[in-house]
């Protein structure tokens, strides 16, 4: 077969690839998206290593895949979006995920999270700082992940760097809800300052977070809802594991 032969058959598989559609809880809408293929799929397992950074790992090439596949405008997609494409994307896959020797109809689940979710930006005042918050976009979420891993590519994980590693991820995750920082006549734009935040933030008292970190747990609690098995308190685990297919 000639290489011309050869990418004209190329060419006529990618065009039988049909949209699949995924329900956004927090924007009320249905979007089309292409469905994972198998090269997509071998990247996700690729990513199946036991580490602290391994969920920025999996995060960032499910960003990666939605890119490739979204035909939308990509920071119209939130965190909680994340999951409810990741579950229709393994969904198409096969419908039934086995856990142990429970089998779980994924369909199910998603027809439960068919439902609008209200989560709106806050300002939260708290002694001389001002923290106006809203839920990150996918690429906000990705560029700060790429942030950390960036610092810690070239280090092996150890008992020296481990508690530096934790710590970052801690403060990273708060600056992914903060849009603006206010203190004095100060406005601080936290996207076009990401790492001089962090230096900030790492200087004021602790206390002063307590309802931004409630904040970010509100919406954490919607994405492990939306993960939620019904009939049940248990939940599907989100890894590369999820879509491997028995």
């Amino acid at each position: 077969m000639s290489d011309s032969n050869f990418n004209d058959i190329l060419q006529q598989v990618k065009n039988l690839k049909k949209e699949i559609t995924f329900y956004s809880p927090t924007s009320d809408k249905e979007y089309k998206i292409y469905p994972l293929s198998l090269k997509q799929q071998k990247e996700i397992l690729e990513n199946s290593f036991s580490s602290t950074l391994s969920l920025l790992f999996f995060n960032n090439c499910i960003f990666k895949i939605i890119k490739e596949n979204f035909n939308g405008n990509i920071e119209d997609l939130d965190t909680v979006d994340r999951v409810s494409i990741s579950l229709s994307f393994r969904n198409k896959i096969d419908n039934i995920y086995k856990e142990g020797d429970t089998e779980i109809n994924l369909s199910e689940i998603i027809e439960k999270n068919k439902l609008p979710v209200t989560f709106n930006s806050k300002e939260v005042v708290c002694n001389e700082f001002t923290f106006k918050l809203k839920k990150p976009n996918l690429v906000l979420d990705n560029k700060i992940n790429n942030i950390i891993l960036r610092k810690y590519k070239s280090d092996k994980i150890t008992e020296d760097n481990i508690n530096n590693i934790v710590s970052d991820l801690y403060i990273y995750e708060l600056v992914k809800f903060i849009d603006e920082l206010h203190f004095g006549e100060n406005i601080i734009k936290v996207e076009e300052n990401i790492n001089n935040t962090v230096k900030i933030l790492n200087e004021i008292d602790s206390d002063n977070f307590k309802e931004v970190f409630s904040y970010i747990n509100a919406l954490r609690d919607i994405e492990n809802n939306l993960t939620k098995i019904p009939n049940s308190n248990d939940s599907i685990s989100l890894t590369p594991d999820f879509f491997i297919v028995q």
